[in-house]
């Protein structure tokens, strides 16, 4: 993929952004039944409200794509990973592998020491994405919430340790 790639934390202003870019890479990717499909404008909006955020990729200045977290309650603190998606055109080019570095480095400086998430049984590829990235399945995750519409999601997390950031190339 030519071009320069970019990716930066979003804002509650971004909301209108990081839901269309949702959408748009979700569709035709993931099952309908998704409750990503049923999300407003203003849920996006909630997530930052509520203390979450998220993050979007640029290739030579157009969103590509996208990722949210919000925090969790757990006895480390903790964040959880939402909505990561690529529009089409954008994927299998290392852009997913940038916008987890981009999250895990804020994480990092906010002093967060471990990320969770959910992977739907139906994206098994995904599971290899993630665990390719240090995350291992965790049944002992609880999610931020869960679609009563499909079989519980694979659970997976990645503790981070402070010194591992120094070591990584």
């Amino acid at each position: 993929m030519d071009g320069r790639v970019t990716v930066s934390a979003a804002t509650a202003a971004d909301a209108a952004l990081v839901h269309a870019l949702t959408q748009r890479a979700w569709h035709g990717t993931v099952a309908a039944n998704s409750t990503a499909y049923r999300e407003t404008v203003a849920t996006v909006e909630a997530l930052f409200a509520q203390g979450g955020g998220a993050f979007v990729a640029r290739l030579d200045g157009e969103p590509v794509g996208s990722v949210r977290f919000v925090p969790v309650v757990h006895a480390e603190p903790s964040w959880e990973i939402k909505r990561m998606g690529l529009l089409r055109e954008a994927r299998g080019h290392g852009l997913g592998v940038r916008l987890a570095e981009a999250l895990e480095h804020a994480a990092r400086a906010a002093g967060i020491r471990r990320l969770q998430l959910g992977v739907r049984v139906d994206q098994p590829r995904l599971i290899g994405f993630w665990a390719g990235i240090g995350f291992e399945r965790d049944d002992t995750v609880t999610l931020s919430s869960h679609n009563p519409l499909t079989a519980p999601p694979l659970t997976m997390s990645r503790h981070l340790h402070p010194d591992e950031a120094a070591r990584r190339p």
